[in-house]
C-alpha cells in the first residue's frame, strides 16, 4: 500500500503501443519503487491518478526478482 508519486518530468503523450489511442508516459523514481516491492512471482502493482479531471487506475501482476 505504499505510494510513489510520478516524477514531474519527463512526461509525454504518444502512441507507444501503436493502437491509435494516445498514451501518457510518466516516470517514477526507481529506488522509491524498489523500496515498495516485495520479491515474488506474483506481485500486484497498481497505478492510479488523474489527468484533466479524469481519474484512471490500472493494475498488473509482475515478477520481482532479487539482484
Amino acid at each position: 500500500n505504499s505510494v510513489v508519486p510520478a516524477l514531474v518530468k519527463p512526461t509525454e503523450i504518444g502512441d507507444y503501443d501503436n493502437d491509435g489511442v494516445p498514451d501518457l508516459m510518466v516516470k517514477f523514481d526507481r529506488a522509491a519503487v524498489q523500496d515498495t516491492l516485495t520479491i515474488g512471482e506474483q506481485v500486484e502493482v497498481t497505478v492510479s491518478g488523474q489527468v484533466n479531471g479524469n481519474c484512471f487506475r490500472g493494475s498488473d501482476t509482475i515478477r520481482v526478482i532479487d539482484r
